[in-house]
């Protein structure tokens, strides 16, 4: 009778295993609308991963749920305010009503002091004893507490769900090596850094794999020094948003289901250059 009982829960796991298999997954990805965020919902989507896509701007989200669904993938549109923590739960918990699950999160929205710039305050890269205390809130309000609501609520839904999940986190070369006039963007990242480890052991046990990256200089198509981003990197090429997507893909694949608390730096080798030498 107890070898009986085994084979059948034996059996149902596999059957629930397998379900799940051929189950479409579903990510939410914040910051969808920009260079890097639109790239990796479509690099998703092409995996065949529902893609919910989150932004502050509505225009951008619309314009990559339109490339999704027209390359013959699916998606839908959420906007909120990543600095505001009742905006990150309401689009993430609508995107769970609307698709049934959350298998992934991809926390991309962020950036330096220019996501603080205002139309008649345009926002500078000054050191921190000159900068303006409304850059310095903003760039930690994006980066670093939008990041903890998603990651909260999206950690409670995977839990309830109790079949697993991704977190993948865009943190930054400058959260470990630090900047000048960047300082509190580094702060942010490297909170996000901290944030990984701590999250990967709390979230492990529900087989919740938490991790980040860290590009280095991404070639962008408004980037005003093409030049920089290629002569820094032992590959003497620009990193693409391609490039960061890749990595996105793989990391939050079931290629990748025994990796958590890492960060992964995909500069082209520039941070392994002795001071001085680049």
């Amino acid at each position: 009778m107890p070898m009986r009982i085994n084979s059948v829960r034996r059996s149902r796991r596999v059957r629930r295993l397998k379900r799940m298999e051929t189950m479409s997954k579903t990510a939410f990805i914040t910051g969808a609308g920009g260079y890097l965020g639109s790239e990796a919902a479509r690099t998703l989507a092409r995996a065949g991963i529902t893609v919910a896509v989150s932004d502050v701007n509505e225009a951008a989200v619309s314009k990559t749920v339109e490339q999704i669904t027209r390359a013959g993938g699916t998606a839908k549109g959420y906007v909120a305010d990543v600095t505001k923590q009742p905006d990150v739960d309401a689009a993430i918990r609508a995107a769970v009503s609307d698709f049934g699950r959350l298998d992934i999160l991809v926390y991309v929205a962020g950036g330096s002091a220019r996501i603080a710039s205002r139309p008649e305050k345009p926002a500078s890269y000054l050191p921190l004893i000159d900068q303006d205390l409304y850059v310095i809130e903003h760039v930690i309000e994006v980066n670093l507490m939008g990041a903890i609501y998603a990651c909260r609520t999206a950690g409670k839904i995977m839990v309830e769900q109790g079949e697993g999940g991704k977190i993948l986190l865009f943190s930054s070369i400058v959260g470990s090596e630090g900047l000048a006039n960047v300082a509190e963007y580094g702060a942010a990242k490297g909170g996000i850094n901290s944030l990984v480890r701590a999250l990967a052991k709390e979230l492990g046990p529900y087989q919740i794999n938490v991790n980040s990256i860290a590009p280095g200089v991404v070639n962008r198509p408004d980037s005003q020094d093409i030049d920089r981003a290629t002569r820094t990197n032992v590959f003497g090429r620009a990193c693409t948003a391609a490039d960061v997507a890749n990595l996105v893909e793989f990391l939050v694949s079931d290629k990748a289901g025994f990796i958590t608390g890492q960060n992964y730096i995909i500069d082209g080798g520039r941070s392994i250059a002795m001071k001085g030498s680049d």
